[in-house]
């Protein structure tokens, strides 16, 4: 069945069949939930995702900074200094790491190239983790960010930008500005969305036992960590699962997704709701991709996705 996992059409590049090749399944959720385990799960995640900064080839930097009572990093690439654009995007970066693990420098390889191409530099508040907080904690601490953002460089413009269980955050947020009439980002960059706890999406069906680094288990998954998310709401609540939200009068938005991804269904749904709520909504779907292989910025497939994300931002 291994072998079986590993297989992939000839167009995908042969960097990313070696990686494909390569990629171990994520810690289970067992693994999280029990705290004697919890720690060394976190550990080993956190260390695989933080290899992805050894892959850039690019100046980039860090600094540990604090918006609206929210630590986080503040980050920086040579391109950012020298920006046509003046002043240039803010991008506020919403980091994945399914709840548990995971950090806004970790998980700083899914972003930097964006910022990078772009010349924009970018914020990335540091959202607790579960099981020490648990929703609404996450939303209010993006929130609490966002308005901080906007207070502070009131002049640039800012782009919410999110990957997987981010996104959640991301849009639960970006609704409750909506419905409270705070000004709205610029525009939104969604990467591998995982914004649905109950599972519903088809492919969690198709794609399971295909996905390199997540069992879905039909969607078992996902409920159970959305559970474990939030403990005391339906799953199906608008705030804890953003694809039953209202995307009316949402700004424009840049979905993208792997054809590996067990959550790529969520992708594709999100595009059809925000585009039938009017919303100027494009999907990018990456052959042979999985999860996460933005952070890989040594793949041909990585570096094309973050040039669509630079020119999308620059479209502004």
């Amino acid at each position: 069945m291994a072998l079986f996992l590993r297989k992939t059409g000839g167009a995908i590049s042969d960097d990313a069949r070696k990686r494909i090749a390569s990629l171990k399944p994520l810690p289970t959720l067992d693994m999280w939930r029990n705290p004697v385990t919890r720690g060394f799960a976190r550990r080993l995640a956190n260390e695989e995702w933080r290899k992805s900064l050894d892959k850039i080839d690019f100046q980039f930097r860090f600094s540990a900074t604090n918006f609206g009572g929210v630590d986080g990093v503040y980050m920086e690439t040579d391109s950012a200094d020298n920006a046509s654009t003046d002043p240039s995007p803010l991008i506020l970066f919403v980091h994945g790491g399914g709840f548990v693990a995971g950090g806004a420098e970790v998980r700083a390889g899914s972003v930097l190239p964006s910022c990078h191409l772009s010349g924009c530099d970018a914020f990335g508040p540091d959202c607790s983790l579960l099981p020490e907080a648990v929703f609404p904690t996450q939303i209010d601490e993006a929130d609490q960010a966002y308005r901080a953002l906007c207070t502070e460089h009131s002049g640039r413009k800012i782009i919410l930008f999110a990957e997987s269980t981010g996104c959640a955050v991301a849009l639960a947020a970006l609704m409750r500005w909506r419905e409270e009439g705070h000004p709205l980002p610029e525009s939104v960059v969604l990467l591998s969305p995982c914004i649905d706890g109950t599972g519903a999406s088809d492919t969690h069906i198709a794609l399971d036992g295909r996905d390199p680094l997540i069992k879905s288990s039909h969607g078992a998954y996902a409920r159970s960590l959305f559970r474990f998310y939030a403990p005391d709401h339906p799953l199906d609540d608008e705030a804890v699962s953003p694809i039953y939200g209202d995307f009316e009068k949402l700004p424009r938005m840049l979905i993208q997704a792997g054809s590996r991804e067990v959550f790529l269904g969520d992708a594709a749904r999100l595009s059809q709701h925000a585009r039938r709520a009017g919303v100027d909504a494009r999907l990018q779907i990456f052959d042979g991709m999985y999860q996460g292989f933005h952070a890989d910025w040594d793949l041909q497939e990585a570096r094309e996705a973050h040039q669509d994300i630079a020119d999308f931002i620059r479209a502004l």
